[in-house]
C-alpha cells in the first residue's frame, strides 16, 4: 500500500545534497521552499524526478552552491575549450590567469567573446556574454535562454519578472530556482526522468542542460548519491 508523503522538501533533505558550512541555511531554505510550493506545477513531484532535478543542481551549482558560472580560466584551458580563443590563441594569454605573474582572469572579457553572437547575444562590443553569463542553479546562459525562461516563469508564476532587463534576479535564490525550474518544464526534463536511473537516461538530461560538458559521469554519480541515501525518501 502507498502511503502519501510529506510534500515537503525540507532543509534537512537538502542538506544531505549540500552539507558543507559556506552553504548558509537561509540559502538552502529558499530552495527548499520554492521546490515545495512548485512540486506539481513544474513536475518535480516524484522520488525520481526530484533526484534527476537536484543532482543536475548540484552539479551545475558546486558544493559551494555557486549561483553565478565560474569564467576563471587558464589560458591553455581557454584555447582548449572555447573555439574563439582556439582561434585566437594570443588573446587567450591576454584574458587567462597567470599566477606566476600574479595576473587575474578577465572573466568579463572572455564571457563576451564566448558567447558573443549566439544563444540570442549580439556581438562583443554588446556585452551580452556577460551581461547573459550562466546564473541560477541550472546555470541559464545566453539571452535567449533569459528570455525563454522569463516567458514559462511568467505562465507559471502570478507574480511577473524581467529576467532579460534584471539578469542578477537569478543571483537570489527564489527566481535562481524558479528560472531554472522553468527551463526544467520547458525541455519537458521530467519525461526524461520518468526514464529511470541509468546513466543513460542521466545522459539524456545533461545533454539538453549543458550538452558540451565534460561532466556526464559526475552528474549520474551525483544521481545515484542522491538516490541511494533516499534524500527524497517519504516526500512523494
Amino acid at each position: 500500500m502507498h502511503t502519501q508523503g510529506s510534500g515537503i522538501i525540507a532543509l534537512s533533505h537538502l542538506r544531505k545534497i549540500w552539507p558543507s558550512s559556506k552553504v548558509n541555511d537561509a540559502t538552502l531554505k529558499h530552495v527548499a521552499l520554492e521546490c515545495t510550493s512548485a512540486l506539481s506545477l513544474c513536475s518535480i513531484d516524484t522520488e525520481l524526478r526530484a533526484a534527476h532535478f537536484f543532482a543536475q543542481v548540484r552539479q551545475e551549482v558546486g558544493a559551494n552552491f555557486r549561483l553565478e558560472e565560474d569564467l576563471y580560466y587558464h589560458p591553455n584551458a581557454l584555447k582548449q575549450i572555447f573555439r574563439y580563443y582556439r582561434n585566437n590563441p594570443n588573446e587567450a594569454d591576454l584574458h587567462g590567469y597567470d599566477k606566476s605573474k600574479g595576473k587575474k582572469a578577465d572573466e568579463k572579457a572572455i564571457s563576451n567573446r564566448v558567447y558573443a553572437n549566439r544563444i540570442g547575444n549580439g556581438g562583443i562590443a554588446s556585452g551580452d556574454g556577460w551581461r547573459y553569463r550562466g546564473r541560477g542553479v541550472i546555470q541559464l546562459t545566453g539571452r535567449s535562454n533569459y528570455l525563454q525562461a522569463q516567458t514559462i516563469h511568467n505562465k507559471l508564476w502570478s507574480t511577473p519578472v524581467d529576467f532579460v532587463s534584471n539578469p542578477d534576479l537569478l543571483l537570489h535564490p527564489k527566481y535562481a530556482v524558479r528560472a531554472s525550474l522553468a527551463f526544467w518544464v520547458e525541455h519537458k526534463l521530467y519525461l526524461l526522468a520518468d526514464k529511470g536511473r541509468s546513466r543513460l537516461a542521466t545522459d539524456s538530461i545533461t545533454a539538453v542542460v549543458n550538452k558540451h560538458t565534460t561532466t556526464y559521469a559526475q552528474r549520474h554519480h551525483q544521481l545515484e548519491r542522491i538516490l541511494l541515501t533516499g534524500v527524497f525518501k517519504g516526500v512523494f
